[in-house]
């Protein structure tokens, strides 16, 4: 009789076995899956306060333009940063070198390269990288000298997103003893770089124009930075008071009065909610702000039309890079092939007015408010 309990009992034994195998795997999974839902929920903070260093823009509101109260006054409270900011340079990896503003000067010209993801430096005299080193240094931007995964440097008239490091290495190793290789065509034609220069746009009305590099782009700003390298707000601001209020209100005139306002001005860039304060206070009309979903050319015209044909102008917020690359500048037309006309301080510098749509897909177009007399 005990030997039959005995042989009855041990399946029993093995059941409760597997039953606390059972448990102690659900108990295993059930930790690695709490573990995974908690690295998730922490990945959007950490990208949060990483990308809050770079130029970026106001939270998505729709496509249809409208906030709340409460929305407004979180939008009037963004800080939006400049095409040109240069924050946290203090080590080369926080450097975002897409948002540094197109700069040209007598020695070189500087561009970012969406195709090779690198700032160019074109040369076009013998002392161009000379001249390129004192500017970054001047701009805080050292960490692009001899960096050659953040800048390429090359001669006169090369495309550069049509550089190949294979036969540009066979052009160095075949010229080597003939000189800097440095291209002996005439230096070409440059406009005007006064501190205005006042064209005609396609309403054919006489605006002022201001390059944030231009004159005055070494014009330190109240929280740092300079005017080249974190001013298109302030640029922008001068060319419309300029061109409606007073000639007087030049790029310096107008950082001193967002210094004297207290407003938000430096490498992290300005408020557009500030400009729209200020051009106010200046007496100019303006519109409430017309907010876009990081919206292409094509399907913003038909809204900007309307405005457009009642003789408003509009300052403007849009990217110029995926990440966001935040940078102002003053609508002033649209012509009948619905490209966007602008007085752009950093990339219409050497054409006024300029066509925005010359870099499409971008810019994509996150606010703008409209402005006249």
């Amino acid at each position: 009789m005990g030997v039959w309990r005995l042989k009855n009992m041990v399946p029993s034994f093995n059941n409760m076995k597997k039953i606390y195998l059972v448990i102690a795997g659900a108990f295993l999974i059930l930790l690695v899956i709490t573990t995974m839902l908690l690295s998730l929920i922490k990945k959007p903070s950490t990208k949060t306060q990483k990308d809050s260093a770079f130029p970026t823009g106001i939270p998505d509101q729709g496509k249809t333009g409208q906030q709340t109260n409460q929305q407004n006054s979180q939008l009037s409270n963004t800080t939006i940063k400049n095409t040109g900011g240069n924050q946290g340079l203090s080590d080369s990896t926080d450097l975002n070198i897409s948002t540094i503003a197109p700069v040209e000067t007598e020695d070189f010209k500087l561009q970012y390269s969406y195709k090779l993801k690198k700032i160019v430096v074109e040369k076009k005299t013998p002392q161009a990288e000379e001249q390129f080193i004192n500017w970054a240094k001047q701009n805080q931007l050292t960490p692009l000298v001899k960096n050659a995964d953040l800048t390429l440097i090359v001669n006169q008239g090369k495309n550069p997103d049509d550089f190949n490091p294979v036969i540009e290495f066979l052009n160095i190793f075949m010229n080597m003893g003939q000189g800097s290789g440095q291209s002996l065509s005439p230096t070409p034609t440059i406009q005007p770089q006064g501190p205005t220069s006042s064209v005609q746009n396609p309403s054919s009305i006489s605006f002022t124009y201001y390059a944030q590099c231009g004159d005055q782009g070494s014009l330190p700003l109240p929280d740092g930075g300079t005017l080249c390298s974190a001013g298109c707000g302030p640029t922008t601001v001068a060319m419309i008071s300029s061109s409606y209020v007073d000639k007087k209100y030049d790029p310096k005139v107008i950082v001193n009065l967002y210094q004297s306002n207290d407003y938000l001005l430096g490498n992290d860039g300005s408020r557009y909610s500030d400009a729209h304060e200020l051009l106010k206070s200046l007496g100019l009309k303006t519109t409430d702000y017309l907010v876009f979903d990081s919206e292409k050319a094509e399907t913003i015209v038909p809204e900007l039309r309307k405005y457009l044909a009642s003789g408003w102008t509009f300052f403007t917020l849009a990217s110029f890079c995926s990440g966001g690359c935040g940078h102002y500048f003053w609508i002033t037309d649209i012509d009948s092939k619905g490209n966007i006309i602008a007085y752009d301080p950093a990339y219409g510098r050497y054409q006024i007015p300029y066509n925005e749509n010359s870099r499409y897909p971008y810019p994509l177009y996150r606010l703008a408010f409209g402005v006249k007399k």
